[in-house]
């Protein structure tokens, strides 16, 4: 072959292999369903890694940070009780009781619910049957499952972000699978492995009282305040996004589509500067501690 047919051959491959598809964007529908900022930190980074991976991306959530290159958001802040800057001992006074969790978690989910639903622009999507705007649903699932009714109107597929470890009591809803209390720990339990009969026996009443209570809850809510997206079919999840890893996370059998992505929202370390490294060594220079707090 001569050098002509060689070089002519190797143009037309890097043509060819130019436009050659290697993957195609999804055009992804987002929302957040908690107003709460820890849950959309991790959102947004999830969000962020699929713009930058070319994807487009619309989301509705209460925390707008800006459209940028292939994303957009809706700003749905009106529609929530937002709380922040909410004092630490005061939330572990009322919420440190798991029971007491769990006897606000419906009336919470449900305040969530009606908020997701009651934004204009989002009944507005529902009900213009846009199947062929979106390929995929992202949403953060609920105690109760809400979520279904959007997945079911716009006949998207949907995957869940779950800003925490596997929320005990409603595992079951999200994969058909409950971990066994004798080994896995309540995510309201106040101990990381159950290694004594008490704390088995106790995980186990934790257990079986949260998805007890739930169910109790939304029975109730059915019969006595119907909502449409209480009976939409269910739309199980393809795929789980989870903010744990195996690192901070003891031992658990999970179903294959539970993927472990936790620590995307931390942001690369920076190197200390050069006034409060010399502020460590004893040398202040005018320097405080309050100066170097990270």
């Amino acid at each position: 072959m001569s050098t002509m047919v060689r070089l002519s051959l190797y143009l037309w491959l890097s043509v060819v292999l130019r436009t050659i598809p290697v993957g195609e964007a999804a055009r992804i529908l987002a929302v957040e369903t908690v107003a709460g900022k820890s849950h959309w930190n991790f959102m947004s980074s999830v969000l962020r890694s699929l713009t930058d991976a070319g994807h487009t991306v619309t989301v509705f959530t209460p925390f707008p940070d800006g459209d940028r290159a292939n994303y957009t958001e809706v700003d749905i802040s009106r529609d929530f009780p937002i709380k922040l800057d909410m004092d630490l001992m005061k939330t572990i006074r009322e919420f440190g009781d798991p029971f007491v969790l769990m006897n606000a978690m419906s009336r919470v989910i449900r305040i969530y619910c009606d908020a997701i639903y009651g934004n204009q622009k989002l009944a507005d999507l529902i009900g213009s049957e846009a199947r062929d705007r979106y390929d995929l649903l992202l949403i953060e699932p609920l105690g109760f499952d809400c979520v279904s009714y959007l997945a079911d109107s716009l006949g998207l597929p949907v995957i869940y972000l779950i800003p925490s470890p596997m929320i005990t009591f409603a595992e079951r809803l999200f994969t058909g699978h409950v971990s066994n209390p004798a080994c896995v720990s309540n995510m309201f339990a106040s101990h990381a492995v159950p290694g004594t009969f008490v704390q088995r026996f106790a995980n186990t009443a934790l257990l079986t009282y949260s998805m007890a209570k739930t169910k109790y809850d939304q029975l109730i809510t059915l019969f006595t305040d119907p909502r449409p997206y209480d009976l939409a079919p269910t739309v199980n999840p393809s795929i789980i996004f989870q903010n744990s890893h195996y690192v901070t996370e003891s031992s658990s059998p999970v179903t294959p589509n539970v993927i472990y992505v936790g620590g995307i929202h931390l942001k690369p370390a920076k190197t200390i500067p050069k006034h409060c490294s010399n502020y460590s060594k004893g040398k202040n220079e005018g320097t405080t501690a309050s100066h170097c707090q990270v």
